[in-house]
């Protein structure tokens, strides 16, 4: 048996019909009772209230990322895109930084879904920074016409989409 707001006993070993439904609704709207279920986890690609796209979780953080829904605009050194990055102010947002290299391959994987990418593996466009240096003059970049991650000098220029 189940207690309403207004301790009506209902048996449940039988369908409820459809006006015991509707008071008990009424009863626990009275009451205030009534919870909104909680917001849909995003799926992949999924575009924020903010205006940011869910891109997945981040392998390093194992918290959500959410993307920039575009590019910057133009293509950029390493030391160019932290900068950028950094000073980003978008979708009310201020902590943006340069996607790691493990964030970077989330991105790739979820590409299609997220949208937005050069995908042509042309130079400089179809590359992307990540955070991660790989020595002192190199940083990794990642190709997203086929996922390639190979170190890049710091001075080159590659794309830059920003994450948080």
């Amino acid at each position: 048996m189940v207690a309403c707001a207004v301790r009506q006993k209902i048996r449940l070993n039988k369908p409820l019909s459809k006006e015991t439904i509707s008071t008990m609704s009424s009863d626990t709207l009275r009451a205030g009772g009534w919870v909104e279920p909680p917001p849909a986890e995003p799926k992949v690609g999924d575009k924020m209230l903010d205006g940011t796209v869910f891109a997945g979780i981040s392998p390093d953080t194992n918290k959500p990322m959410y993307a920039t829904p575009a590019d910057a605009s133009l293509t950029m050194t390493f030391n160019e895109a932290k900068e950028y990055a950094a000073k980003l102010d978008a979708h009310s947002h201020h902590d943006w930084h340069v996607p790691t290299k493990n964030e970077l391959n989330v991105l790739f994987n979820n590409r299609a879904a997220i949208g937005g990418f050069d995908v042509t593996g042309s130079y400089p466009a179809g590359w992307y920074w990540s955070a991660s240096p790989h020595f002192i003059w190199h940083a990794w970049g990642q190709r997203f016409s086929d996922g390639s991650q190979l170190d890049h000098l710091k001075g080159s220029h590659s794309a830059v989409r920003c994450v948080r």
